[in-house]
């Protein structure tokens, strides 16, 4: 409106903006018909001109019909009014009328294109405010789609410096190295490609890891020109990358499983025929024999783990407690703990029958007892806990006082053949996953307590079918 009436300089126009009560809000114009209108009418901020107040008037009428309005001379209500030629239009937000623009001249000045120009400006204020309407709801989103995105983003300017990093990129980074970072070129893993980037080449799904307070995460980065910086985008694909290397054991353990099908069949045929020659002499004198049984027996044993891997497993599920399944191989248990005279310390809450088959979980734990009596030294200590945790489902905890699992064991743990002990052959506990996460859709962790020892989590479903 200022640059309006600095356009129609010598021309007495007073402009009023009203609000849609029709308050006077602001008012500003020449001095002339300030000095004479203005002053009789008693115009302020805050001066109502609704019909009721002010009487027949271009403001309250535009207002109430929504559209411009023209009232020169005669039309006004009151006498001082008629000397003058009075033009509003009002303003709309999302279809309603919030308020409106007003000038008003004296009568000899009056003008069809007073109303035409006043409706030009009123539409360009309107424009104005749809586009400042506009880009605020876009900024608003694009700050929620930011803040809320499950990519990182961190926005830099033409010198590296860090302009904005949204909270997914935060957690990627590290919070306490967000805080201390001004530049990309102080980020460590970041910094080298930034540098390959600024020399010209492309960064598209760049592999980086990312070691935060708690977490080791796999990223792809990518880089792309932005205004007159550059956006980097952070894909976290650890979850893929897990996927794939179970998937990647799933099949080692299908090729492992075929080939031990074959060893085991060709190794069994001739032990029986050892076996029976062996047990016709068994009588005789001398301790040959004996041992001689005692050791194919052993080679009996390695290949019925073998043919377990390959064996279709025929699932027999029923409801049982895990509590009494643990009690009844408790003598089992016992057996193994004795000969280090490791102490076994049960902890069971009771807890709901779950879905499962008995038997192949009471191997499970078989095995997970028998390691870690076999990691302990003497007099050690073994807990075994059962509670239930959220989501219906039940948690197993073996944990024990031994030394626990170096860092490069414990990724690698469930791999076929992998094995601490000299006489293992690493395939029990690929057996243990399978029944676990295969047949019962659970979940074993492996991990090292904090005070010495490792701890085995189990984590079942109540009903996994």
């Amino acid at each position: 409106m200022n640059k309006f009436l600095e356009n129609c300089q010598g021309i007495p126009l007073l402009v009023g903006i009203t609000d849609d009560k029709a308050n006077i809000i602001e008012y500003l114009g020449d001095p002339s018909i300030e000095d004479t209108v203005v002053n009789q009418l008693g115009l302020s901020k805050g001066v109502c001109f609704a019909e009721e107040q002010a009487g027949i008037n271009s403001i309250a009428a535009a207002i109430n019909l929504a559209m411009p309005v023209q009232i020169i001379g005669e039309g006004h209500f009151h006498d001082f009014l008629k000397e003058t030629a009075c033009y509003s239009a009002p303003l709309f937000h999302q279809n309603k009328v919030i308020g409106t623009i007003s000038l008003m001249t004296f009568i000899h000045v009056a003008n069809p294109l007073i109303m035409a120009s006043l409706v030009t400006v009123v539409d360009s204020i309107q424009r104005e405010m749809d586009l400042l309407e506009k880009n605020r709801y876009l900024d608003e989103l694009n700050h929620m789609m930011l803040e809320q995105s499950t990519t990182g983003y961190i926005v830099i300017d033409s010198n590296g410096t860090i302009v904005k990093i949204n909270p997914k990129a935060e957690s990627f980074l590290g919070v306490l190295q967000c805080q201390t970072c001004t530049s990309i070129k102080e980020i460590s893993q970041l910094s080298q490609v930034y540098t390959s980037y600024i020399e010209g080449k492309s960064v598209q799904d760049f592999k980086i890891v990312f070691q935060n307070e708690t977490d080791t995460l796999t990223c792809l980065v990518d880089f792309f020109p932005f205004q007159e910086g550059t956006i980097i985008q952070l894909h976290d694909i650890t979850e893929y990358i897990k996927t794939e290397a179970y998937i990647q054991n799933a099949e080692k353990l299908t090729i492992v499983g075929q080939l031990a099908a074959g060893v085991a069949h060709e190794i069994k045929n001739p032990l029986t025929t050892l076996k029976g020659f062996i047990q016709l002499r068994a009588g005789e004198s001398g301790t040959f024999p004996e041992i001689m049984l005692n050791e194919i027996n052993r080679i009996d044993q390695i290949t019925n783990e073998f043919l377990v891997l390959s064996r279709p497993t025929i699932q027999e599920k029923d409801w049982h407690n895990l509590c009494d399944l643990i009690s009844e191989i408790g003598v089992l248990l016992s057996s193994f703990a004795i000969t280090k005279n490791v102490e076994i310390i049960y902890d069971f809450q009771e807890t709901m029958p779950i879905y499962c088959d008995g038997n192949q979980l009471k191997q499970v734990f078989i095995n997970l007892v028998k390691n870690s009596v076999e990691a302990m030294g003497q007099n050690g200590k073994l807990i075994i806990s059962v509670k239930s945790m959220e989501d219906d489902q039940l948690l197993i905890r073996f944990k024990d006082d031994g030394i626990g699992f170096s860092n490069q064991i414990r990724k690698r743990l469930g791999q076929p053949f992998l094995t601490t002990k000299k006489s293992g052959n690493g395939l029990g506990l690929m057996v243990c996953k399978r029944i676990v996460e295969t047949i019962h859709n659970g979940e074993i962790q492996i991990g090292n307590a904090k005070n010495g020892g490792a701890v085995v989590d189990i984590i079942l479903p109540r009903e996994a079918l």
